[in-house]
C-alpha cells in the first residue's frame, strides 16, 4: 500500500512539473507574438508616417512650384496700367516679399531682383568688408576676404596676357566671377561664410545661419544697390547706413516701393548720409531670384525651391530659367 502511494505521489510531481512546464511554454509563446505585433505596429506606424510625409512633401513642393510660376507670370507679364493686378496674391513689383495663396496652403515668396545684391565682380572691398562683417566675421577677416575677391576679379599687374581656358578645368586667376561656386576658390573663403551652416539650439531645434550668397551675385552687372530690395544686411553694407536707417528703409518700402532714392528722405525719420547716395539706386535688372516655400495647411512639412529667371524678348518668349535649386533652404 505504501509503494502504491509513493508512485501515485511522484506521478503527480511528474505531471505538476509537465504542467509548469508547459504553462512556461505558453507564457513564452504569447510574450513573443505580443512583441511580435508591437514590432508589427510601430513599423505599420512607421510606413504611415513615412508615406503621410512623402505625400505632404509632395504636395508642398507642387505649391512651391506653382508659386514660382505665379511670379513669373506676374514679371514677365506684367498688367497694363487698364488691367487689375492678379488677386491671388500680395507681391507688387519693387518689393521683395509675397504669398500666393492655394486652397489647403500657401506659397511664400521671395523674390528679389539681382540690382538688391552686391555684385561680386562691380562692388568696392568696403562694401564686401562691412557685409561679411554682419556675418559675424571679425573686422580683420573681413578686410582680408574682401581683399582677396577684389584682387581675383582685377587684371594681372603684369601683362594682360591671354590665356587658353578650354585647357583648364578651373578658370584663371584676375578674371571676373563666373558664378558663385567660384568665389570658395577665393584664399580665405568657406561654404560656411558663402552658404552658411546649421546648428542645433538649446531646444533641440536645428538653426540655419544663412550665408553671405544670399546678397551676393554674379549677374546684375552694376555695383549700386536696388534700396528696394537689398536685404537689411546688404543695405548695411552701404557707408554711413547703420541699423536703425536700414530697418526704417524696410519698413517703409513694405508699405510701398520707393520711385526714386531721394524720395527715401520724405518717408524715414531719419536721411540717407550723402556718402550713401552713390551706392543706392531704385533701377531694377531684367534677373529675378524667386524663393518659394510651399505650406499646407495643418502641416509642418515645407519644401522650398529657387529659380533664377532672366527676362527676355525673343519673339513671343518673355523669360528664361536660368537655373533652379530643388530644395533650397528658407529664410
Amino acid at each position: 500500500m505504501m509503494k502504491t502511494n509513493g508512485v501515485l505521489e511522484s506521478a503527480g510531481r511528474s505531471h505538476k512539473r509537465q504542467a509548469g512546464m508547459a504553462l512556461l511554454v505558453v507564457l513564452w509563446t504569447v510574450a513573443l507574438l505580443v512583441l511580435l505585433v508591437i514590432a508589427l505596429s510601430n513599423s505599420v506606424q512607421v510606413e504611415v508616417r513615412t508615406a503621410t510625409y512623402r505625400k505632404e512633401a509632395a504636395q508642398a513642393y507642387s505649391l512651391a512650384c506653382g508659386g514660382v510660376e505665379a511670379a513669373i507670370l506676374e514679371i514677365a507679364y506684367p498688367p497694363t496700367e487698364d488691367q487689375k493686378h492678379s488677386p491671388i496674391w500680395t507681391w507688387r513689383q519693387g518689393q521683395r516679399n509675397g504669398v500666393v495663396p492655394f486652397n489647403g496652403g500657401r506659397a511664400r515668396l521671395q523674390l528679389v531682383n539681382e540690382a538688391g545684391k552686391l555684385d561680386l565682380d562691380h562692388v568696392p572691398a568696403e562694401q564686401l568688408e562691412r557685409l561679411f562683417e554682419s556675418q559675424g566675421l571679425n573686422p580683420a577677416r573681413a578686410q582680408e576676404l574682401a581683399e582677396a575677391i577684389v584682387d581675383w576679379r582685377s587684371p594681372s599687374k603684369d601683362d594682360l596676357q591671354e590665356v587658353d581656358v578650354s585647357k583648364s578645368e578651373q578658370r584663371p586667376h584676375h578674371a571676373p566671377f563666373e558664378s558663385m561656386e567660384e568665389a570658395l576658390r577665393v584664399p580665405g573663403m568657406s561654404r560656411g561664410i558663402l552658404y552658411g551652416g546649421a546648428e542645433v539650439d538649446t531646444m533641440g531645434k536645428v538653426r540655419r545661419g544663412l550665408g553671405a550668397a544670399r546678397d551676393l551675385s554674379v549677374r546684375s552687372g552694376q555695383a549700386q544697390l536696388n534700396i528696394n530690395y537689398a536685404s537689411e544686411a546688404a543695405l548695411r553694407s552701404v557707408p554711413g547706413i547703420d541699423v536703425d536707417l536700414a530697418q526704417a528703409i524696410i519698413g517703409q518700402r513694405k508699405r510701398e516701393p520707393f520711385k526714386t532714392v531721394g524720395e527715401v528722405n520724405d518717408r524715414i525719420s531719419g536721411s540717407l548720409p550723402d556718402e550713401a547716395l552713390p551706392y543706392l539706386t531704385t533701377a531694377e535688372g531684367n534677373i529675378y531670384s524667386i524663393v518659394s516655400t510651399g505650406e499646407l495647411d495643418g502641416s509642418p512639412v515645407r519644401r522650398t525651391v529657387e529659380a533664377v529667371v532672366q527676362l527676355v524678348s525673343e519673339g513671343t518668349r518673355k523669360y528664361r530659367i536660368v537655373s533652379w535649386y530643388d530644395d533650397d533652404w528658407n529664410e
